[in-house]
């Protein structure tokens, strides 16, 4: 048995049964195997067979309709879901019943928790934004923007949170208040955000096409930049230094644009991504 496609490491001799069990094999690897048969007369080799050891997820919970969004702590243990039966999830990674839930007025299409598991942001179709403890299902605090929630992003240390809504607003927080530190009007969708892990940057995209990267102490955007197309998906480095977006372009295809911090020049960009990727 072995990963190579010609096995010659032994893993048991003198077995007169039809079946054997082996343990400690990895989770979604493939093993090539084969048997030497032996009596008086002579052995016989057989064929080289394989097999895939399928991952087995630890559990699983079925919500009320498709799940929408879901996201992970830092340390990997706790998880929070939203899903188009209106509910927030927060779960630890050790039981598959929730710790708590929280039904929206409509489908929860983002959300995010900070680093240590402390702070929940959900955004929602009903145009609000929620922010929670991990303690409660209550929330902190929500706001109603004007349009639906469709993305949102909070800092490692959970004191900051960012959101982008259909009604054409970026909105930055701290967790202590409800009312925005400040706010963008971008005159179309905002379809993605993402912040750095010390809450210094932020970086917004929009249906119109442009990309908006925003340092936390002011509304006016450090630079702006026009894509081809609206963008679909931006993300920001932990340490902010480095800013990706993907954009849906029908006419020229799916793109992707890399940029540093410090200018709205692409480092590069690569317009040969295979369709529906980004």
């Amino acid at each position: 048995l072995s990963t190579n496609s010609n096995p010659t490491t032994l893993v048991a001799n003198d077995i007169s049964g039809f079946s054997y069990t082996h343990s400690d094999l990895l989770m979604n690897t493939k093993y090539y195997w084969k048997v030497v048969a032996t009596d008086p007369s002579g052995s016989n080799t057989s064929s080289i067979m394989n097999f895939t050891v399928k991952t087995v997820p630890e559990w699983s919970y079925s919500t009320g309709n498709d799940v929408l969004a879901v996201a992970f702590s830092s340390d990997g243990e706790y998880m929070v879901v939203g899903s188009k039966d209106n509910k927030v999830y927060l779960f630890s990674k050790d039981s598959s019943t929730p710790l708590w839930s929280y039904t929206t007025g409509n489908d929860v299409y983002s959300v995010a928790i900070s680093g240590d598991g402390e702070y929940i942001v959900a955004g929602s179709d009903d145009d609000y934004v929620y922010l929670y403890n991990r303690n409660s299902s209550s929330p902190i605090w929500k706001y109603d923007t004007s349009g639906n929630v469709n993305s949102v992003d909070i800092s490692a240390d959970g004191n900051y949170l960012v959101a982008g809504s259909k009604d054409d607003v970026v909105y930055f927080f701290s967790k202590g208040s409800s009312t925005p530190l400040w706010s963008y009007e971008t005159n179309s969708d905002v379809i993605s955000v993402s912040i750095s892990a010390d809450a210094k940057y932020i970086v917004a995209g929009s249906r119109n096409g442009k990309v908006y990267f925003f340092g936390k102490e002011s509304s006016t955007p450090l630079w702006t930049y026009t894509t081809s197309d609206y963008v679909h998906s931006v993300a920001i480095s932990a340490d902010g230094e480095y800013v990706i977006v993907g954009t849906d372009d029908d006419m020229n295809g799916d793109v992707v644009y890399f940029f540093d911090k410090d200018s709205s020049t692409p480092l590069w960009i690569n317009d040969d991504v295979p369709e529906d990727m980004v």
